[in-house]
């Protein structure tokens, strides 16, 4: 696909960049405008920075609000904690049913 970049709009002056070529319009060229998709990009870059960032704890969330660096790592110790507490507590309840322990 060829590149053209517009010299002057009001002749149109066109040049091609392949080719060297400057040239006096297009012809029946369509030009489409690209701003909307640059900015759809820009979010979707935005979007897989913060997914990248995620993995990393020492990273705030996107939508967080400011001085909450450090989030991930609070909440993996709660996780663990969390996780931890009841896991305990199941083989506890398992030790006390086979030792036959009555409350």
């Amino acid at each position: 696909m060829a590149t053209y970049v517009f010299i002057d709009q009001n002749i149109p002056l066109v040049y091609t960049v392949e080719t060297g070529v400057i040239t006096k319009g297009f012809g029946e060229l369509l030009f489409v405008d690209v701003s909307p998709i640059e900015e759809q990009i820009k979010k979707l870059e935005t979007l897989v920075e913060a997914y990248e960032n995620s993995l990393d704890p020492r990273h705030a969330p996107l939508n967080s609000f400011p001085n909450r660096d450090g989030v991930y790592v609070i909440a993996g110790y709660f996780k663990s904690a969390f996780f931890g507490f009841w896991i305990t507590l199941g083989v506890m309840a398992l030790l006390a049913i086979i030792l036959g322990v009555k409350f």
